[in-house]
């Protein structure tokens, strides 16, 4: 699937992973450019910008076409940019993305995932809090 085809706005999903620990985030698509360039809006977790940017980490990104129909594009790299004083995102990718199913986990700024009581710290992004979520197991609050 080619960058150009994706829908605007369409609904999106950032993985981010790094030394065995992942965490996803959910934004929207903007606009898309020349088959390498994906603009989505930024991502707040308690109104602070996650920033992608850092070195070592793993970056992909699911975007849902239609209901239960998903492309993946793997190996992006993202960068915050502002402009008329709003911050987005400019995803890059160098590859075609591939029709992938959907990731089972809930981003960590979904509405369902702010409502849950137990919470972990996750370090995803290097020396930064990138977000809390819902420990699935061990009963700790």
């Amino acid at each position: 699937m080619n960058v150009e085809n994706i829908p605007v706005p369409a609904m999106a999903v950032i993985r981010v992973s790094k030394e065995g620990k992942s965490a996803l985030f959910e934004t929207t698509i903007i606009q898309t450019t020349d088959n390498k360039y994906i603009y989505t809006m930024p991502i707040r977790i308690n109104n602070k910008l996650v920033n992608f940017e850092a070195k070592g980490i793993l970056r992909e990104i699911k975007i849902e076409f239609a209901p239960f129909e998903f492309y993946e594009w793997k190996n992006i790299s993202i960068i915050r940019f502002v402009e008329d004083g709003k911050s987005y995102l400019r995803i890059k990718t160098t590859t075609p993305g591939f029709k992938a199913m959907a990731w089972p986990d809930k981003p960590l700024n979904s509405p369902d995932a702010q409502k849950k009581k137990s919470v972990i710290k996750i370090q995803a992004i290097a020396d930064a809090e990138v977000a809390e979520a819902a420990r699935s197991q061990g009963g700790q609050e």
